[in-house]
């Protein structure tokens, strides 16, 4: 950039009282010339320590204006802090656990009144065992087959069984036992014991009949078969609900 004459550029010119005003405008030519040979010949500014970028610009520029940024968001920071206006970490919310519904405990089965009155106080019957509560099926009504099926898969408990009883049965040998059916009639049954394939069940047979006619039993019944003793002799009762 080309830089104009000032008074102190003339500060050493001696001036000819004959000179003309082609003479001034040589001299102020002449004075320029020198002033753009001198600077021309000054050392060069120190180089500063940065480097350009492929746009030209220097990084410096670059550099300073982030450091700018930074401490700018430093000093907001610190405002915010004196201020007690910053903003807590944003907690996620806690998930709430669904509360579990209450779930009633399901009452004990029980034998109906007037059957614990027959076998506890007149038959003298002790040990009252659940061993199955099922629907009727139709092969447990079916005449052909004479038959009440107790599967093993179904049976609330085997301890109604003593050891000698298992065993006659695991012989493939059958027992007779008292059966008290829903109409509260005594009646002689036989207990058997089937294995068919991989399932086994017990069944009481013979006499079965006779039981569902009476009674009435049809498909879709629930009942209940109970196990009691009477003077260590294996019983049966059979509630309709």
């Amino acid at each position: 950039m080309m830089e104009l004459l000032s008074l102190d550029d003339f500060k050493d010119t001696k001036i000819d009282p004959n000179w003309g005003p082609f003479d001034y405008l040589l001299h102020v030519l002449h004075v320029d010339q020198q002033k753009l040979q001198k600077s021309q010949n000054a050392p060069p500014p120190p180089p500063t320590l940065c480097k350009q970028d492929h746009t030209g610009f220097k990084l410096r520029s670059k550099f300073n204006n982030s450091v700018g940024l930074k401490r700018k968001r430093n000093l907001k920071a610190v405002e915010k802090e004196d201020d007690g206006d910053q903003e807590a970490p944003k907690l996620k919310p806690k998930r709430i656990k669904k509360q579990e519904k209450s779930v009633c405990p399901i009452p004990p089965p029980d034998l109906p009144p007037l059957f614990r009155q027959l076998i506890v106080e007149e038959m003298g019957g002790r040990g009252l065992v659940l061993v199955i509560q099922k629907t009727i099926f139709f092969s447990d009504i079916n005449p052909t087959a004479s038959r009440f099926s107790i599967p093993f898969s179904q049976v609330k408990t085997h301890d109604f069984l003593n050891e000698a009883e298992a065993k006659e049965l695991d012989d493939k040998n059958s027992m007779q036992v008292w059966l008290l059916d829903p109409s509260m009639r005594e009646t002689s049954i036989t207990l058997n014991k089937w294995v068919m394939g991989s399932s086994s069940l017990y069944v009481l047979t013979n006499t079965w009949n006779p039981v569902v006619k009476n009674n009435q039993l049809k498909k879709g019944d629930m009942v209940q078969l109970w196990s009691f003793r009477v003077n260590s002799l294996l019983c049966f009762a059979l509630v309709k609900l």
